[in-house]
């Protein structure tokens, strides 16, 4: 693959990923859907209750999900990858993307928007651990 079809996969898989956070990804309470911004925004709010060492990484997890996206989909645009690194990123990306579906009580709480973020999440992984061992750093 050239750089430039690399950059015009990634630009897509980006646009996906952002169209996810405009979706509406949860019902909260009282039937209201909440787009995937405000669930993100939602999610960083609950910085307030960490009390503990395991409540932090925990918040960590399950918040810094995008921010792993957001650099997988840097790390695809370059002309070399890194394994190791990538393989790490995704693994963290993928186990707290769906660590979302094993925190909410019941399957008709999360929406489309929510899906859709999963699929782009697992589109994106799928990209960069593909240019990680197409072109790996020597």
């Amino acid at each position: 693959m050239t750089l430039k079809s690399n950059r015009i996969i990634t630009i897509g898989l980006a646009v996906l990923f952002i169209l996810s956070f405009l979706m509406p990804a949860l019902q909260g309470p009282l039937g209201i859907e909440l787009n995937g911004f405000s669930v993100f925004g939602a999610n960083i709010a609950t910085v307030v209750f960490v009390e503990g060492f395991y409540d932090y990484l925990l918040f960590l997890f399950t918040s810094l999900t995008n921010v792993w996206v957001v650099l997988l989909l840097i790390w695809s645009v370059r002309s070399k990858v890194k394994t190791v690194p990538t393989l790490i990123l995704s693994l963290l990306a993928i186990t707290s993307a769906l660590s979302w579906k094993f925190n909410m009580e019941g399957d008709q709480v999360l929406l489309m928007g929510y899906w859709l973020w999963v699929i782009s999440i697992v589109l994106i992984i799928s990209f960069a651990i593909y240019r990680s061992f197409r072109n790996p750093v020597e």
